[in-house]
């Protein structure tokens, strides 16, 4: 998970990590790690849009970082995000703590 769909991140800065198409629990673990990395430039910027499958855990993930960015006040934006992930993030009720850039 990164830029381009590799296990390690990468981003450069300004650019968006790229979420894998499946985010299920064996993509948790990339996940925290790719955002941990990602944050340049004072910002976190996912793309959200090759995401086709969903699961709680990588939905835990985004709810933490996106808490620990509002802390920290750092912004935290999810831009492009694909059906599948708004709809679970708005199942789970995440949309306040999950914030998604249209």
């Amino acid at each position: 998970m990164a830029t381009n769909e590799d296990p390690a991140p990468g981003a450069e800065p300004g650019s968006a990590i790229v979420l894998s198409p499946s985010l299920d629990l064996t993509a948790a673990d990339a996940l925290l790690q790719a955002m941990r990395a990602g944050h340049r430039d004072g910002v976190l910027l996912l793309d959200g849009g090759a995401v086709e499958r969903v699961s709680t855990p990588c939905l835990q993930v985004l709810a933490a970082a996106a808490t620990a960015a509002r802390q920290g006040s750092m912004p935290f934006r999810i831009v492009a995000a694909s059906p599948a992930l708004t709809a679970a993030i708005a199942d789970l009720g995440l949309t306040v703590a999950i914030p998604l850039e249209s």
